[in-house]
């Protein structure tokens, strides 16, 4: 089996009511995407950014643009919409869509 020079193709998705309504008080897209840069070992590339409210249906369109088709990407990075509110469900979004199970990187 040959190996691919070609780069890993990461998206990032930040789940963020006050982000999704003004982009520049986000500061999660610029330090992952230097995480990628820096520790990626010019193996990724982060060629996919989004920004969307705390929405299940928005977080899961957003994922299933970039993991469905021929174009699909290696790694979805997800940030935000985690805690204990009524309105944090980025786990419960996310749940449905996973097909292989990664015990403690999910």
């Amino acid at each position: 089996m040959a190996i691919s020079n070609a780069k890993l193709q990461a998206a990032i998705l930040i789940v963020s009511e006050t982000a999704s309504k003004d982009p520049s008080t986000d500061k999660g897209i610029p330090a992952l995407q230097d995480v990628f840069a820096q520790k990626g070992g010019d193996k990724w590339t982060c060629s996919q950014t989004k920004i969307v409210p705390d929405s299940v249906l928005g977080i899961q369109n957003a994922i299933s643009e970039w993991t469905d088709g021929e174009e699909a990407m290696n790694l979805v990075l997800t940030s935000g919409g985690t805690g204990f509110t009524q309105k944090d469900n980025t786990p419960e979004a996310v749940q449905p869509l996973i097909q292989k199970h990664a015990s403690g990187l999910v």
